[in-house]
């Protein structure tokens, strides 16, 4: 009976030292893990993005909390050192006391974090009637827009419409939207069309 005892004393004894002994190793292996894992820290690349998303819609919005512009992608890349680049990219401008401006492109991408735009690939913008003016229309392939001033140039051919009229330019264009004013380079062909051309009266 004593030795029956003994035994088992002595079995315990073993599956107790081998429990604390795998307890030790996990434990001592846990720590070297951490220890490894606290080591690491994530560097961000420069080439590569350090967030993705799909399909897209970023609001800007004044001191006052009144949105005023817009920018709508089905997909953007945001870099850590605030670059961004959006496909099939929509911007507008929403601020009511000026004309509104919808532009789109194929890619847009800004280095400023949106302080200036860049816009390319099958280029529209479109100038919605305000007050007097008309509707006026730009294609490009290529446009640089400054969007706290609302204004917008290119060096390629551009393609303009204002109401009714036509014109086009070799080098491109320089568009203020604040001032309302557009500014054609080099060879510029424009097509007039008076819609209220009246015929003199007869003496």
């Amino acid at each position: 009976m004593a030795h029956r005892r003994l035994v088992i004393r002595e079995r315990i004894t073993a599956i107790v030292g081998s429990s604390i002994l795998l307890g030790l190793i996990g434990l001592s292996y846990y720590y070297s893990i951490q220890t490894t894992l606290s080591g690491l820290r994530y560097i961000p690349s420069e080439s590569s993005p350090d967030f993705t998303a799909q399909n897209v819609t970023l609001t800007d919005f004044n001191e006052k909390g009144v949105a005023t512009e817009r920018l709508v992608a089905s997909s953007m890349e945001h870099f850590s050192d605030e670059r961004m680049r959006a496909l099939d990219a929509r911007f507008l401008t929403l601020d009511p006391a000026r004309a509104q401006i919808t532009a789109r492109a194929d890619e847009a991408w800004s280095d400023d974090g949106l302080e200036t735009i860049e816009l390319s690939g099958g280029v529209f913008v479109r100038q919605a009637p305000f007050g007097v003016d008309p509707e006026v229309t730009f294609r490009t392939e290529y446009l640089r827009g400054w969007l706290d001033t609302h204004r917008f140039e290119t060096e390629h051919p551009v393609f303009m419409t204002r109401g009714t009229d036509t014109s086009e330019a070799a080098r491109g264009m320089v568009y203020d939207n604040v001032a309302r004013t557009v500014e054609l380079r080099s060879r510029v062909h424009t097509v007039l069309h008076p819609q209220n051309f009246q015929q003199p009266s007869a003496q």
